[in-house]
């Protein structure tokens, strides 16, 4: 289990490990708020959907990288397709609305922290991923650096070409 994990991380660092429980529940907050007042509130959607399509993309690759260095689970399989069903609304939310230049710049600096943490105490949130070879972790990292940058010019162009 991954639960031991999350206790050998520093305190001021939990805000940075947790991943799953967070991201379904600032959607959900996110689709209360378009549903009641048509218009979310900017940073939440901005820390709801870009961590949430950001984290679709290194489900793709961690979990099968730990598949591969563990061996098959199913527990981490099933985690794919969870993780895909939360980043898909959060796809959606990205194309469907404008994310605010700032709120994005503070959701990628927090998404640069949380991964070089990941880096150094060798986790994705508070999941174990000591068994995956430096190489792997290494990409994942690279990936979980690039993607963010990716997902913010694309929202940033898109407020641009409407302005």
């Amino acid at each position: 289990m991954d639960w031991p994990k999350l206790f050998e991380i520093p305190l001021w660092a939990i805000p940075f490990a947790i991943i799953c429980p967070v991201y379904p529940l600032l959607l959900a907050v996110v689709w209360f708020q378009i549903r009641r007042n048509g218009k979310p509130n900017r940073y939440l959607l901005a820390f709801a959907t870009i961590p949430s399509a950001v984290f679709g993309i290194l489900a793709l690759i961690f979990y099968p990288s730990l598949m591969v260095a563990r061996g098959f689970a199913w527990n981490d399989l099933g985690q794919i397709f969870w993780v895909l069903f939360y980043s898909a609304q959060g796809w959606y939310l990205v194309f469907k609305n404008k994310i605010s230049l700032l709120p994005a710049l503070l959701v990628l600096l927090y998404l640069f922290v949380k991964f070089i943490l990941d880096y150094k105490f060798l986790t994705f949130g508070y999941l174990e991923a000591e068994s995956l070879s430096r190489q792997s972790l290494l990409m994942i990292s690279i990936v979980a650096l690039i993607a963010p940058v990716f997902i913010i010019i694309f929202t940033l162009k898109k407020i641009s070409e409407s302005s």
